[in-house]
């Protein structure tokens, strides 16, 4: 199959990650691969370096669409799918969708040779409920979300027949994530400047007011007066305003020396061996690649009680859930696993048993599936 894979973001989150390891794949797998990203965005690069070292052949195209009514990039896009006779389009990006759909439409008013449309949805965000755009889009043969939480927000904003939405959810590769028997935490440690002899409490996400961070503060404060020994190692890409909210709050809880802000961390496995605990405050996810790596690490985790993170952790089985913003709740969380070996591990065992799931060749599989019943269709393809 011809696959044209559609991703406009410049930035490297959760969904281009997705996008890069779900191209690779698919390449390896036989299948012409086509990208349309901007040039210079981190996806590009990435894709560049992966498809050298793996001798993969993926074909890359510039693209940047600017918002969803991008007339020039749908012109563009166009020109890709007819010189390059795409069998399949494949979206990723909100802004992304309508252009696509575009695409498809324009085919269809010339009467020319068309791909199936296929989109996918990395984020919690609801879309537009306009009758116009939820037209607009209807050209796309399934819509794919990473969980059941947004899969029931897409069924709710464009009211199509059920069968068109599909859950597909992410992945994660748990050997990167495995520990050696040669594993060292004190080593681990001392590559991020954590303390030998604290329990650590590690945070790996975007800081930024929906992410948590501050919950996770507060509830830092709550802990020490019955655990000191607790310690929270934030890492990742910081809004800046944000950030220095952050410090100031740590300031003035007397919490310096137990906060450490390591900006972003390449090699997340170090770090996640270095931590006791995972935890993820957000305010809603879509999904969380951060459970799925923290299980494969064997690190236990206590998420936000809402959205994608409700749906992948069961409460005491596989980590704890806490309401948002409950910071008793999060206080509490954090003195149990410090205090309960018999939790502990159990919530290690849950984790490291419901990641053997979420693996990317089935998440290949099926999405192959539905890209064969697609072109098996009857239409003007």
């Amino acid at each position: 199959m011809k696959l044209l894979h559609v991703s406009s973001g410049d930035a490297f989150g959760g969904g281009e990650r997705h996008v890069l390891e779900l191209v690779l794949a698919l390449a390896a797998r036989g299948h012409h691969l086509h990208v349309a990203t901007p040039a210079e965005g981190e996806l590009a690069r990435r894709l560049r370096e992966a498809a050298e070292a793996t001798q993969q052949a993926v074909a890359l195209h510039p693209l940047r669409v600017r918002h969803a009514l991008d007339f020039e990039a749908m012109y563009r896009l166009a020109r890709l799918v007819r010189f390059h006779r795409i069998d399949i389009l494949h979206a990723h990006y909100a802004r992304d969708y309508p252009v696509a759909a575009g695409v498809i439409r324009w085919q269809q008013g010339l009467g020319a040779r068309r791909p199936r449309l296929f989109l996918t949805r990395h984020h919690y965000a609801p879309l537009s409920r306009h009758w116009l755009y939820r037209w607009w889009l209807k050209v796309a043969e399934r819509f794919i979300a990473v969980s059941g939480y947004v899969r029931d927000q897409l069924k709710t904003a464009l009211e199509w027949d059920d069968e068109r939405f599909v859950v597909i959810p992410n992945w994660v590769d748990a050997e990167r994530f495995r520990r050696s028997p040669a594993f060292d935490r004190a080593a681990c440690r001392r590559r991020f400047g954590l303390p030998q002899d604290s329990f650590v409490v590690g945070c790996l996400n975007r800081l930024e007011p929906d992410k948590g961070q501050a919950t996770l503060l507060f509830a830092l404060e709550l802990a020490r007066r019955r655990i000191p020994q607790l310690h929270l190692a934030l890492a990742g890409n910081a809004d800046a305003a944000y950030l220095a909210r952050l410090q100031q709050q740590a300031r003035k809880a007397g919490l310096t020396a137990q906060v450490s802000f390591l900006g972003f961390v390449e090699d997340v496995p170090a770090l996640l061996f270095a931590c006791d605990v995972v935890a993820i405050p957000s305010r809603n996810e879509a999904f969380s690649l951060g459970v799925l790596e923290a299980w494969a690490a064997g690190v236990p985790v206590v998420v936000s009680d809402v959205g994608g993170l409700a749906e992948l952790v069961v409460h005491e089985e596989n980590g704890l859930r806490v309401g948002v913003r409950d910071v008793k709740g999060w206080a509490a969380a954090l003195c149990r696993l410090a205090c309960d070996t018999i939790l502990y591990k159990r919530l290690v065992r849950g984790g490291q048993q419901s990641v053997r799931q979420y693996t990317l060749t089935h998440a290949v599989t099926r999405l192959e599936q539905f890209y064969q019943l697609a072109l098996s269709r009857p239409g003007n393809l």
